[in-house]
């Protein structure tokens, strides 16, 4: 028996957008005992700022500014983990690696992020958006070549799609990540949005200022930050 479950909640941000250069993907980490708790302190914020139906990246607004700022906090304060991969989407080459398939391609690239976020002797629960494939094996072959991957080490669990709706964890991943990429995309057109990174980069410098020294979320951190992690993806040479 494993000694910890993790739940990791799996969300993906501009990968159809023309209008950005760089693609996220990201996940939110937690203990599986904790998440109901989590999910608790959550809806009670909503409750306090009268946040009714889903939030996101998308859904800041200036009249919700203090729910979304207090969500950072909640981040910050708790014991969860945020992990990411930034990919140039510039620097893909599908007709190279994947016969040309994009889709696959996507998929590889959750592969990346997610496999360097397991432990030896953990069990992980993981759960992507879920979202319409062509192909209808992509998500239980992203479990096999994990498993493989982790053979003899990690365990998963379980690998399963699930609707963002009413799962706050989910919800929180789209909101880090959104972050992210409005950084990496060098976007300004929202003063809320900017004001919203500015203090999240802030505290993760208060926190570790050796990868936000420069209080900015278009950076990149070691493989083994915990808090918040950011893996830059560049193609082999």
């Amino acid at each position: 028996m494993s000694k910890h479950q993790v739940n990791i909640y799996c969300d993906e941000s501009r990968h159809t957008s023309g209008e950005d250069t760089c693609m996220v993907i990201g996940a939110v980490l937690c203990d599986r005992e904790k998440k109901r708790d989590l999910v608790h302190k959550i809806h009670l914020l909503k409750k306090k700022h009268n946040a009714q139906g889903e939030f996101g990246w998308k859904r800041i607004s200036p009249n919700k500014q203090d729910f979304y700022f207090e969500l950072i906090d909640f981040f910050m304060e708790n014991d969860i983990g945020f992990k990411c991969i930034v990919v140039d989407k510039s620097k893909i080459d599908n007709e190279k690696y994947n016969d040309g398939d994009s889709e696959l391609g996507f998929y590889k690239f959750y592969y990346l992020m997610l496999k360097d976020s397991m432990e030896t002797d953990y069990a992980y629960h993981i759960y992507l958006d879920w979202q319409q494939n062509k192909e209808q094996h992509r998500f239980s072959d992203l479990k096999f070549y994990l498993q493989r991957k982790l053979e003899g080490k990690a365990k998963i669990a379980c690998l399963e799609p699930v609707t963002s709706t009413n799962q706050p964890l989910i919800e929180l991943a789209d909101l880090l990540m959104g972050a992210v990429g409005y950084q990496y995309n060098n976007r300004r057109g929202s003063a809320v949005k900017t004001a919203f990174c500015t203090k999240l980069a802030h505290l993760l410098h208060e926190k570790n200022n050796k990868y936000f020294k420069f209080r900015k979320l278009n950076t990149f951190t070691a493989k083994a930050e915990k808090k918040f992690n950011i893996f830059k993806w560049e193609p082999r040479v």
